[in-house]
């Protein structure tokens, strides 16, 4: 009825207008929601690719990580069950078998009472004091410097004795870091 009323103008404008609202209805209710959709996938889909690439690449490193991790797993892993009075035993035996094979005098040896508890790491420290030749001496330093224990001189003093101009007497705090 209404429709028939109409002129061949109003009735093709309002056909438009009917068209142009239906498909605006269509875009809001089912095209608006799916494209958003498939922005968030495209999203999570570029962000997942750059996560699988890192991750690819740390594979590919995997070999080379694990040969370094395994040079230094002494260094960073204690052995057996490993309490502190253990780790200080054994950085007292290795300070006194370095000191026997440089042929150096150990006059006193004496671990501080705890070790200083960091969070990554624990640092034992030791005071020794030793006599000898410029030369032993000098090996001794070296030899301590370079163990497997990764021993370090924090401090070194070093006078003549009374008694001989050759033999030197050294006093030194020696520390090692153990990672936990």
């Amino acid at each position: 009825m209404f429709w028939e009323k109409l002129s061949k103008k109003e009735t093709i404008g309002l056909t438009i207008a009917f068209v142009i609202l239906a498909v605006a209805f269509l875009d809001r209710l089912m095209i608006g929601p799916i494209r958003a959709r498939f922005r968030a996938i495209n999203q999570q889909i570029k962000i997942s690719e750059k996560q699988l690439g890192s991750d690819i690449r740390n594979l590919r490193q995997k070999n080379i990580i694990s040969e370094e991790y395994e040079k230094f797993f002494p260094f960073i892993h204690r052995s057996g069950s490993g309490s502190d009075e253990e780790e200080v035993a054994k950085i007292l035996g290795e300070i006194e078998s370095l000191a026997r094979k440089s042929s150096v005098y150990l006059v006193d040896m004496k671990p501080r009472s705890k070790p200083q508890a960091m969070e990554l790491h624990k640092q034992y420290t030791v005071e020794i004091e030793v006599e000898g030749q410029m030369e032993p001496l000098v090996n001794f330093i070296y030899q301590l410097n370079t163990s497997s224990q990764l021993l370090r001189i924090e401090m070194l003093r070093m006078n003549p004795t009374k008694n001989d101009t050759k033999t030197l007497t050294a006093s030194m705090l020696i520390t090692r870091v153990l990672w936990i």
